[in-house]
């Protein structure tokens, strides 16, 4: 539900801060120096660092759990642009390492006047690579997204979405851990185990927030 939450929140204040952008850019104040993914200009290259919230089902709260990344982009058409992402998590843990890779397309919905501020949205497939639960398991990604790129090359992501589990995972049941022994007396809960099975047609939702440069 927390997640949820988190997701509705974000996409919300997207379009939230698309109006107020639009409402402050005025012509005479930023010129209309604008970048190709928001309508205009040469094509360019996108270089972003990212980090992101995944839900894979992994831990026994339900929370999404961190991720690093990078991604590199490159605008096919004013308002279009194709982006390949690499991202991992916790790579020297045994119970939350993972891998995933991500070929989308990004294409602007609507961009404000001069045409740094955009709200976007994304789509492709992500493979969910190594999993210590789940091994390797394809999704089906979608995003909305508040996109901001400046004239002088800075650029920034904010978004969220839901990935569709394309096949079942190949679950791997979590040990149990055991109860510490002593000379005192302990009391153990068990809260079940740490990760639960994902089938086809699951929806896993996903926040991310990303910094880079455009050349």
């Amino acid at each position: 539900m927390k997640t949820r939450i988190a997701f509705l929140s974000v996409a919300a204040a997207v379009p939230l801060m698309l109006a107020a952008a639009n409402a402050g850019a005025a012509p005479e104040a930023d010129p209309p120096v604008v970048s190709s993914a928001a309508g205009a200009g040469p094509e360019r290259w996108v270089i972003r660092a990212e980090t992101s919230l995944v839900d894979m089902r992994d831990n026994w709260l339900g929370f999404p759990e961190p991720e690093v990344g990078l991604t590199v982009a490159r605008d096919l058409l004013p308002v279009l642009a194709i982006e390949l992402t690499g991202s991992g998590r916790e790579p020297d843990s045994s119970t939350r390492r993972s891998w995933s890779t991500l070929a989308a397309l990004r294409a602007v919905v609507v961009a404000n006047a001069t045409g740094h501020h955009a709200l976007t949205v994304a789509g492709g497939p992500m493979l969910e690579i190594g999993n210590v639960y789940h091994g390797t398991l394809p999704f089906a990604h979608t995003e909305l997204a508040y996109v901001y790129r400046s004239s002088f090359g800075l650029t920034a992501l904010a978004g969220g979405g839901v990935n569709f589990a394309l096949a079942d995972s190949s679950y791997v049941t979590p040990p149990a851990d055991p109860c510490p022994q002593g000379d005192s007396p302990t009391f153990c809960i068990d809260l079940g185990p740490d990760a639960h099975e994902i089938h086809t047609g699951d929806r896993a939702v996903h926040l991310r927030f990303a910094v880079g440069w455009q050349f």
